[in-house]
C-alpha cells in the first residue's frame, strides 16, 4: 500500500501525541524519558496546567514546554482564549480541552492521564456565575480531588500571599479556603503564595502606568506612604530570567517541596510611593498625584463595581492595593527552588520602555535614581 509522503510527514510530526494517547491505558506515572533534554525531547512529565490562559499561566505554559514536558491545557471559552498558547511547546506537545470548574466529570476527565497538575485558576473579581469562592475554594476542592482519585503524583496549587480567613478581603479569605481544602483533599500538594507579581502584561507596573490618563492624576490613599509591597517577578520569554514561573516548574521534581507551603517575594520592600515614583521616572513623566480619603475612594470603587463589563475597580480589589505585603515567619521561599529572585530595579524598565514617549524610547538609564527600598528610610 502506497502511503503519500504529505500523510506520513503528518503522522511523524504527532508521535509526541500519539504517544501521549497510548499513555491512557498505562500507568503515567511511569512514562519513560526520551530525548536529550528541551523542547524535542519527553521528560516523563505530563501535566495539566488549571488557568493557563492568565498572566501567570502563559509563562508557566512556556518554562513547561522548553523542558519537553507534555501539556494539557484545559480551557473555559473559545479558540481565541488560548490560540497564542500553541507555540509555547513542539508540535504534538501540547493538548486543549474544553471543561467546565463547576461540572467535576470534565475537570476529572482532563487530569485523569497526567501525573502533575498545576493549579494557577484566579479571578480578581466576582461574576454573576463565578464568585470568589466558586473559583478560589470549591473549584480548587474540585481538582484536588480529582487529582487525588487520579493517582497524581504532584499537585502544585498557586495560592496569594496575605491569604487568610480573618481578612478583610473576600478574595484573600476565599484563597485561605482553597488553601484548607486542597490540604484535605490532596495533603501532600504544593502551595505557592506569590506577592505582588509584575512583568510584562501584568496589572501592576502598566496599571500606574495608564494611570496617567487620570485627569487629576493617581489617587492615594495615605500617600502611598503606609502601603509596602514585596514585588517579585513572574518572567518574560525572551529572557533567560524566570522566578515565579520557575519556581513553579521547578516544584514538580523537588521531592522536598511535597506538603509544603512556599511565599514568593521579591528581594526588597518598597513603599507603594516609592513604586509609581520609580515608575514614573523611567517612563520620563512627571507623576501628577493627590492622597483621597479611604471612604471617598470606596465611593467611586462602589460606583465602578455597577459595570456591565469588565469593572476597572471593585472595592475588594482596592483594599487589596493598598494592603502591606507581609511574609510569615519560618516559610521557604524562592531560594528553596534554587531560584534566585530578581530585582525591581534589574526588569522594571523592560516593561515601562514602552510607555514612554518616542523621543525618550532609546535613552539611558544608568543615571537613574533606583527604586528605594523602605531599609533606606532607617539607615539615612
Amino acid at each position: 500500500m502506497q502511503f503519500s509522503p504529505y500523510i506520513v510527514h503528518f503522522i511523524l510530526g504527532f508521535r509526541p501525541a500519539i504517544r501521549l494517547a497510548v499513555s491512557c491505558e498505562r500507568n503515567v506515572s511511569y512514562l519513560p524519558k526520551a530525548g536529550a533534554g528541551g523542547r524535542s525531547s519527553f521528560s516523563g512529565v505530563v501535566a495539566t496546567v488549571f488557568g493557563s490562559t492568565g498572566f501567570l499561566g502563559r509563562y508557566v505554559l512556556n518554562r513547561l514546554g522548553r523542558g519537553g514536558n507534555q501539556i494539557i491545557v484545559p480551557y473555559r471559552g473559545d479558540e481565541h482564549d488560548y490560540r497564542h498558547l500553541r507555540l509555547m511547546g513542539d508540535l504534538g506537545q501540547m493538548m486543549f480541552f474544553d471543561y467546565n470548574l463547576k461540572d467535576p466529570e470534565s475537570v476529572a476527565k482532563v487530569l485523569k492521564n497526567s501525573n502533575c497538575v498545576i493549579n494557577l485558576i484566579g479571578r480578581q473579581y466576582e461574576t454573576r456565575n463565578f464568585s470568589f469562592d466558586d473559583v478560589h475554594a470549591t473549584g480548587a476542592q474540585v481538582i484536588a480531588k480529582a487529582a487525588k482519585e487520579a493517582g497524581v503524583k504532584r499537585l502544585i496549587h498557586v495560592s496569594a500571599l496575605n491569604a487568610s480567613e480573618d481578612s478583610p478581603s473576600k478574595f484573600l479569605q476565599s484563597k485561605a479556603r482553597g488553601e484548607m481544602a486542597v490540604r484535605e483533599e490532596f495533603p501532600e500538594a504544593t502551595i505557592v503564595r506569590p506577592a505582588t507579581c509584575f512583568g510584562h502584561e501584568d496589572h501592576f507596573l502598566n496599571y500606574y502606568a495608564y494611570l496617567r490618563k487620570l485627569p487629576l492624576g493617581v489617587p492615594l490613599i495615605d500617600g502611598g506612604m503606609k502601603t509596602t509591597k514585596i514585588p517579585v517577578y513572574v518572567t518574560w520569554l525572551n529572557l533567560q530570567i524566570a522566578d515565579v514561573a520557575q519556581a513553579i516548574v521547578n516544584a514538580i521534581h523537588e521531592d522536598e517541596s511535597i506538603g509544603q507551603t512556599f511565599e514568593l517575594v521579591g528581594p526588597e520592600q518598597y513603599y507603594l510611593f516609592d513604586i509609581l515614583d520609580y515608575i514614573y521616572r523611567l517612563m520620563r513623566r512627571d507623576l501628577p498625584h493627590y492622597t483621597m480619603p479611604r471612604g471617598v475612594y470606596n465611593l467611586v470603587a462602589w460606583v465602578l463595581e455597577q459595570s456591565i463589563w469588565s469593572p476597572r475597580l471593585t472595592r475588594d480589589m482596592l483594599f487589596r492595593e493598598f494592603l502591606s505585603d507581609k511574609v510569615t515567619a519560618g516559610l521557604p521561599g524562592l531560594q528553596e527552588f534554587g531560584v534566585e529572585p530578581s530585582s525591581l530595579d534589574t526588569i522594571a524598565i523592560s516593561v515601562l520602555r514602552r510607555h514612554r514617549q518616542s523621543f525618550f524610547w532609546d535613552e539611558s538609564i544608568d543615571s537613574d535614581a533606583p527604586c528605594r527600598p523602605t531599609s533606606s528610610y532607617v539607615s539615612s
